[in-house]
Order: C-alpha cells, then sequence, then structure tokens
C-alpha cells in the first residue's frame, strides 16, 4: 500500500448533512470539521507506526466510521472549558480506543467484515489485528500527555479500557444464553462504557463540575440504544442473505433474540440453549438441524417488530430525562439521539419490506 494520503478522507467527512433546503446546519458543520481535525491526528498517529502495523492502520481507518464517539467527546470537553486542541485529543483518544475494540472484538467473535468490507483480522490475519488494537491503545493514552490535561482525564480513558474489557469478556463467560438483565450488563461494559465515559471524561476539564447521574443515565441507555441497532443490522443482513445470523449461530448476545428467548416458558428456553449450542449442520427434520428450526420459528414471530418496539420505548425515557439536563449538555449528545433516530427510520423500512418477505415464504 502506498503512502497514507489524507485526501480521500476529508472529501468524506466533508460530506455534509444539510437541511431540507440545502443549507447546511451549525451542528453538521461542526461535526465535520471535528473529523477533519481528528484524521489529520490519526495521520501524526500513522507516523509512529512501520512495516504491517502502518499498511493494517491504514487500510482500518480508510473507511473511518461516523466517529460519533470522537464529536461526543468533543462537545464535552468544549462545553467544560477544555480547548480545542485538548478536546480534539480528547475525542480522537475515544475514538482510537474505541477501533482498538472493534479490532480486538472481530479476533473474539471471529468476524471477517467490518464496515462493509474485509475486517482486519481477514485481510492481515489474527497476530497483527491484536497488535494493531494494542498499538492504538498506546497511542490513545500517549496523545493525552499534555500539561494542559487533567491527569484524571488518563485514569478515566483506563476506566473505560477496563469496563469495555470486563464486558466483552462477560459475554464469553456467561452459561446459557442470556436473559435481557444479563444482556443489559455485557453491552454495559462493550458498548456504554465509552459513550458514557466520552461525555463524562469530557467534564473532568472543569475541576468544578461534579458528576452528573441524570447525564450518565442518558447516556447509558443512548448506548444501550445503540447496541440494539447494530444487533437489529445483524438479524436484518441474515433475513436478506437467506442464512442464519451469525450472532445466533455463535450464540453471541443479540438484543432481539434475548426479547424473543424470554418470552419463552423454562422448557422452551432449555430447549432453545440446546438447539444453538450444538452443531447447527445436524440435520433433525426435514433435513434440518434444531438451530434452523428455531430460526424460523424466531422469523414467523413479531422478532423484529418486538426489538423496534423495545428501542422505541428506551428513546421515548431518553427524551424525557433530557429535559432534567441544561441547555447545553442536552445540545451536546444531541448529535447521538439524531442519529439514532435515524439509523431507527432506516431500519423501520427496511424491516416493512422484510416481513412481507417472510410472510410470503412462510405461506409458499
Amino acid at each position: 500500500m502506498g503512502k497514507w494520503s489524507l485526501n480521500r478522507a476529508p472529501r468524506a467527512v466533508v460530506n455534509l448533512r444539510a437541511k431540507a433546503d440545502g443549507t447546511v446546519t451549525p451542528e453538521s458543520l461542526l461535526h465535520s470539521q471535528v473529523r477533519i481535525r481528528t484524521a489529520e491526528l490519526l495521520k501524526n498517529c500513522s507516523d509512529t507506526l512501520n512495516g504491517s502495523l502502518l499498511e493494517a492502520f491504514q487500510y482500518h481507518f480508510a473507511t473511518p466510521g461516523k466517529m460519533l464517539r470522537a464529536q461526543l467527546a468533543f462537545n464535552s470537553a468544549r462545553l467544560h472549558s477544555a480547548s480545542e486542541i485538548d478536546a480534539d485529543r480528547w475525542g480522537l483518544a475515544v475514538e482510537l480506543i474505541h477501533n482498538a475494540s472493534l479490532i480486538h472484538d472481530d479476533i473474539c467473535d471471529s468476524d471477517l467484515s467490518r464496515r462493509g468490507r474485509p475486517s482486519v483480522m481477514a485481510k492481515f490475519g489474527q497476530q497483527t489485528a491484536l497488535c494493531l488494537g494494542d498499538a492504538l491503545i498506546s497511542q490513545a493514552f500517549g496523545i493525552l500527555v499534555r500539561e494542559s490535561i487533567p491527569r484524571t482525564l488518563i485514569a478515566k480513558l483506563a476506566m473505560m479500557v477496563r469496563a469495555c474489557a470486563n464486558g466483552q469478556a462477560q459475554e464469553f463467560c456467561s452459561s446459557g444464553y442470556p436473559n435481557w438483565q444479563q444482556y443489559c450488563d455485557i453491552a454495559g461494559g462493550k458498548t456504554s462504557s465509552l459513550l458514557t465515559g466520552a461525555v463524562e471524561g469530557g467534564a473532568l476539564f472543569d475541576p468544578l463540575v461534579d458528576s452528573n447521574p441524570k447525564l450518565s443515565k442518558c447516556c447509558i441507555q443512548m448506548s444501550l440504544v445503540f447496541q440494539m441497532l447494530n444487533d437489529s443490522e445483524n438479524i436484518e443482513s441474515a433475513i436478506n442473505l437467506k442464512k442464519l445470523s451469525t450472532d445466533f449461530c455463535q450464540s453471541r448476545p443479540n438484543a432481539l433474540i434475548v426479547l424473543y428467548r424470554d418470552a419463552l416458558s423454562a422448557e422452551e428456553q432449555r430447549d432453545f440453549d440446546n438447539s444453538i449450542s450444538i452443531d447447527t449442520n445436524t440435520s433433525h427434520q426435514n433435513g434440518r438441524s434444531k438451530a434452523e428450526l428455531w430460526w424460523a420459528k424466531m422469523l414467523r414471530s413479531d422478532l423484529l417488530a418486538t426489538g423496534h418496539e423495545k428501542i422505541m420505548c428506551i428513546l421515548s425515557q431518553i427524551e424525557l430525562n433530557l429535559r432534567d439536563l441544561s441547555p447545553a449538555l442536552q445540545h451536546g449528545i444531541s448529535p447521538l439521539l439524531a442519529h439514532a433516530k435515524t439509523c431507527m427510520a432506516n431500519q423501520n423500512h427496511s424491516q416493512a419490506a422484510q416481513r412481507v418477505q417472510i410472510a410470503k415464504e412462510h405461506n409458499g
């Protein structure tokens, strides 16, 4: 791979969200500026790497994602008196940890795809992927070593990494498929630790600001929504490809599957757990495995609608809790809520078509 150019990344990030009349909103302009500056800082990070790690770094960040955590961290830091450069550094630190967690998560889950193309693990191997994730964590702490950045922020970042690792590990040590409370605990570690920490960490720039439980609660709820949206995409993708979901096949916690399983009787839950824990290629009925039979049952249920209703319920709670926050804090986390609603609207359109498809297939 040749020398990494920033020309491609900025072109992607300056594609601003606009109002219906074509004008650019101040929020979308700020988001674009944060992404461009983050891309510049990422280039500085790449200068510290070489060989296969540099190649893997460039490959992974060629599709940098939405950088929502960077924006949240930046907004929070600026609201709490941080300079623009220090807020940018906090945003990048959170984004680096997030990307390290994605790379490591793909190793844990043996996922071959990330952001619409082969994952770092699939393209460069587990060893390089593991080393790249470690390097990103190191870089995240390194960029926070500045006199103007509170030391408490470094301790906060360490807590976020630890909580994220605990959540990831919990996913693999649970006995049987998790219930809703267990799922929330796992999601709280994997997803909430970074989203909530991005906002809480930004507040540490102001030593006079105490912890804000109401703000933390909103961020935790928002994290759950995003994890559920991600889980819903996993199910929808499987439906479109006419195959079993990877979460289902590998017994990974998925909100929609959890909600479906919780509605079963105790006996059905035991049969469900046993079915997805055995080889999915084992024939049982009409040449289909028990896992495939359970998958077909789930699709004939209100699986997608139930997940949608749960997400809408949590979003309603978030909007109520937001009223207890100051206008400045509401503005700081509003991009997250807006993005969640956009994702919901897109999934609603997709789910409507899928329900028709499933009904046709069931009715022959």
